[in-house]
């Protein structure tokens, strides 16, 4: 019997949050780095448009010394970005393992109320007006409740208990197997 069959993404908590820290931290590395190149090479444009190069030599220091500005740029910000995604992943998974933990039982609702507090945690942080904070809750409450539905369809068909699953008399095809 697999000890893990009942965890979400089939990993204990303290496995999921290293490897939810690391996931959102290089999905945001490497957008903020692709952004980052983006806005170093406008920036340089903006900062040289009034003495661009009329020599061939100029032209090719002028590129040189460009893509310098935006490979540091975007390094810069890839190191920012990746911080603040993976912070945000990991603090969104940390919750719902701590609801979880509180609740005794895994399910969709710690998903969603995980979800829930996390957007209005950045509502807060960012300030957001009373309007905006209940849109960003609302649509953080919904993507929250499908993520956490999605990993409930993905423990049961492995195997895994879900007790609402159980309650409504649905069998699982994978433990009628394996009697």
């Amino acid at each position: 019997m697999d000890p893990a069959i009942n965890e979400r993404f089939h990993l204990f908590p303290y496995q999921r949050l290293g490897a939810v820290a690391s996931v959102g931290g290089l999905i945001g590395a490497f957008s903020g780095f692709y952004e980052g190149i983006k806005i170093g090479s406008l920036r340089y444009l903006i900062e040289n448009s009034h003495r661009l190069p009329r020599t061939v030599g100029g032209w090719y220091f002028y590129h040189k010394k460009k893509n310098y500005v935006m490979i540091v740029g975007g390094c810069k910000l890839a190191l920012v970005q990746g911080a603040k995604y993976s912070g945000a992943m990991t603090g969104l998974f940390g919750i719902e393992a701590i609801i979880d933990y509180i609740r005794g039982t895994i399910d969709f609702a710690s998903t969603t109320a995980a979800a829930t507090i996390t957007a209005g945690t950045y509502a807060w942080y960012t300030q957001l007006s009373r309007v905006q904070s209940a849109n960003y809750m609302k649509k953080g409450a919904l993507l929250g409740l499908s993520l956490g539905v999605t990993q409930d369809l993905i423990i049961w068909r492995r195997g895994g208990h879900i007790w609402y699953m159980d309650k409504l008399g649905v069998v699982n095809p994978q433990t009628v197997n394996r009697l």
